[in-house]
């Protein structure tokens, strides 16, 4: 039995949510009993388990304490708040818990390429544990053309509402865009995902006064996404942190162009050189990128040929799964 261990919050889809789902039925192809659990558990059933996924170095250090000291076997998923804010945060507790988990796992899967040098800067792991496994996703719906001129066009922002996602920068940005542009063409922004911080949502609210014209639709069902994604005409991602960036991966999937902010992950996904990057923070860049977007048709042609090329093109299902294969096998010789 393979049991996988996440951060859940009643009621609400989030990424941690969505890997812990795909793993299962990855384990399950590959023949494996699944359960997923709560990483708050407080009773388990140790002598059941061959093997633990634990996705959260910081909120799983108590499953991870209670797998070492009964000898089974650690799978480490690091997320993005592992990566780039536990690992080096200020709160001793919160850093010694996440690196004591590191040191712990039997093996730690990262989502993107540069994640394994931005690890090994901050803590010596032997690199052969570090397995890099890209996130697959479902088929969405494609979009038939990657840029159409046209009168009216829609941007997204996909993901949960909380200060690591950059939203307000995003908004920001595109309002300033607005404002700039003539009344001949016309822009909405719509967010698609639910409030997990409503302070910073209130915040949002409160300081930009125009954000009443931008539509939040709240969160929105995994199959209905796949079949809305690709009626957009781009993909506005400001994150300041992510581990894997699975809303990248479904832009790319769908075929909806994409700018997304300067973050490691972002470069890993999508390239260093990739013409769509903003400064991360920046809503004055993400105003740029935005106009050179729309009004640019080389840039958009530049965007399209490195969208194609680039490593998120090369996540598939059989990939992520055929990864978890060979994690499994090294913690079993």
């Amino acid at each position: 039995m393979i049991k996988i261990f996440s951060p859940l919050k009643e009621g609400k889809i989030t990424g941690n949510h969505v890997t812990a789902n795909r793993y299962a039925l990855h384990l399950q192809k590959l023949g494996y009993s699944t359960e997923i659990c709560s990483t708050s558990q407080k009773k388990l059933g140790v002598e059941k388990i061959d093997c633990a996924f634990v996705l959260h170095a910081e909120k799983g250090r108590q499953i991870v304490k209670k797998m070492t000291a009964n000898r089974v076997p650690i799978v480490l998923i690091l997320t993005g708040t592992d990566l780039y804010r536990d690992i080096k945060s200020q709160n001793r507790c919160i850093r010694d818990n996440c690196l004591e988990s590191i040191r712990s796992a039997s093996a730690i899967i990262v989502l993107h390429k540069n994640a394994v040098f931005d690890l090994l800067k901050i803590i010596s792991i032997p690199r052969e544990r570090i397995f890099v496994i890209l996130q697959s996703v479902e088929s969405f719906v494609r979009r038939k053309i990657f840029f159409e001129v046209k009168k009216s066009y829609r941007i997204l922002i996909l993901g949960n509402i909380r200060q690591e996602k950059g939203i307000e920068v995003a908004i920001s940005g595109f309002l300033d865009f607005h404002k700039s542009i003539d009344d001949k063409h016309e822009f909405s922004l719509e967010h698609i995902g639910d409030i997990l911080d409503q302070s910073y949502f209130r915040k949002i609210k409160n300081d930009l006064e125009e954000v009443r014209d931008i539509k939040f639709l709240g969160a929105m069902e995994r199959e209905r996404l796949r079949a809305v994604f690709a009626s957009y005409d781009l993909l506005l991602h400001s994150s300041f942190i992510e581990g894997g960036s699975l809303v990248i991966q479904e832009a790319q999937n769908a075929g909806v162009p994409i700018i997304a902010s300067d973050i490691s992950c972002h470069i890993s996904l999508l390239g260093a050189d990739y013409i769509g990057l903003h400064t991360c923070g920046s809503k004055k860049d993400v105003t740029k990128k935005l106009q050179a977007f729309f009004f640019d048709k080389f840039f958009r042609k530049n965007m399209e040929l490195q969208l194609s090329r680039c490593s998120a093109a090369s996540a598939t299902v059989t990939a992520e799964r055929n990864g978890l294969s060979r994690v499994l096998s090294y913690i079993q010789t």
